[in-house]
């Protein structure tokens, strides 16, 4: 945190825990995954189809299936109402490398649109 306020990263961690909230699908998925906001990470634990925790990356020794690390401005882009073409989807953002998706990718290819929706969830206009 600096005087002038929380990192950027921060904020973009607030928005998506908020949404993610609420976020339940029926879907028997279960995996941990490392989400990161520029600099800011958190494990988010996926339980049977929702976000059963999400815990502060900056506690030590956590373990995660699967990482999305993206840029402060590549979550800008994809959170928005209607993002333009290549900012739309995890994947793209992935081959724009502004995204990087990196560890066991079994569980996440496994409930691809589940994921996505839920790293969506945060959107603008998003319900």
């Amino acid at each position: 945190m600096t005087s002038s306020g929380p990192a950027r990263g921060d904020t973009l961690l607030a928005r998506f825990r908020e949404a993610s909230a609420s976020f339940c699908r029926p879907r028997a998925c279960s995996a941990d995954l490392l989400l990161q906001f520029g600099d800011v990470a958190a494990i988010v634990r996926v339980r049977d189809g929702r976000v059963a925790q999400i815990v502060d990356q900056r506690v030590p020794l956590q373990s995660w299936d699967f990482a999305v690390k993206g840029s402060e401005n590549g979550w800008d882009q994809f959170w928005q109402k209607f993002p333009p073409a290549g900012w739309h989807d995890i994947l793209a953002l992935n081959k724009r490398r502004e995204f990087s998706i990196e560890g066991n990718l079994h569980p996440l290819m496994s409930h691809l649109q589940f994921y996505k929706d839920l790293l969506a969830c945060a959107r603008d206009g998003a319900t």
